[in-house]
């Protein structure tokens, strides 16, 4: 896929998470950047620096040194209620967590970012329902969280990130609850949003599956970039 428009640049990005007199070194300088339609994997060992630099990017933590661009805004001159307005209108987010709303049913949680963003009710309703059914939980729309397993929390997690159709997803090991059936439809949906509607996708993996998915590899050791390999193709 030829991309149009450069998403995010990261200039000698670091990152130090301090505890009392202990500096730990999460990010070492990453210089990478980020086009519209890339499907790309950060992979690495635990400890490495993915979920760190996931978090960066999305502005949902501040870099210790370096500069990070999104859309074309330094997010260094950007308030906290302005990083919080362009998560909301230009991203979405998978969690490990999953961070779903433990007192809203799955239909509800998809709905949440959509209300936010001052969609119609109806509107908002039926890209809810679309959405989870595409990720085979149509039956599901009505339960909380506590009555879904794991893995089906992880897909409700995806179609809230999804349903705006926002210009870049980021998603945290997004695989790691699902048997591989439900990770490969779930891949194969975010390709498609990909494919049609432009959508940008970022993923901290541990997966293959996901690895063979990406038609970009990034790969992080230590908090440094050890390689970054694109292919031809993916899938």
């Amino acid at each position: 896929m030829i991309m149009d428009e450069m998403l995010v640049a990261t200039q000698d990005v670091k990152k130090v998470f301090r505890t009392g007199d202990i500096a730990v070194e999460a990010l070492r300088g990453i210089d990478l950047e980020i086009g519209s339609g890339e499907f790309m994997a950060i992979v690495g060992p635990s400890g490495s620096g993915k979920t760190t630099l996931l978090n960066l990017i999305g502005a949902l933590d501040v870099p210790t040194d370096g500069r990070i661009a999104l859309f074309d805004r330094d997010l260094g001159k950007l308030s906290r209620s302005e990083r919080a307005e362009l998560r909301l209108r230009s991203l979405g987010f998978v969690f490990q967590a999953y961070n779903l709303v433990p007192v809203l049913t799955a239909r509800e949680n998809v709905e949440f970012v959509l209300e936010l963003q001052g969609m119609d009710p109806k509107k908002r309703r039926a890209r809810a329902e679309e959405t989870l059914a595409e990720l085979g939980l149509g039956e599901l729309a009505d339960r909380r969280p506590s009555q879904m397993s794991g893995g089906q929390q992880q897909r409700v997690a995806v179609a809230r990130a999804v349903a705006s159709r926002p210009g870049l997803v980021l998603a945290d090991e997004p695989t790691a609850n699902l048997d591989s059936d439900n990770a490969q439809a779930l891949l194969e949906m975010m390709r498609r949003l990909r494919d049609e509607m432009g959508m940008t996708f970022v993923f901290s993996t541990h997966d293959p599956l996901v690895v063979s998915y990406a038609s970009r590899v990034v790969t992080l050791r230590d908090g440094e970039v050890l390689s970054d390999e694109r292919k031809d193709t993916c899938g």
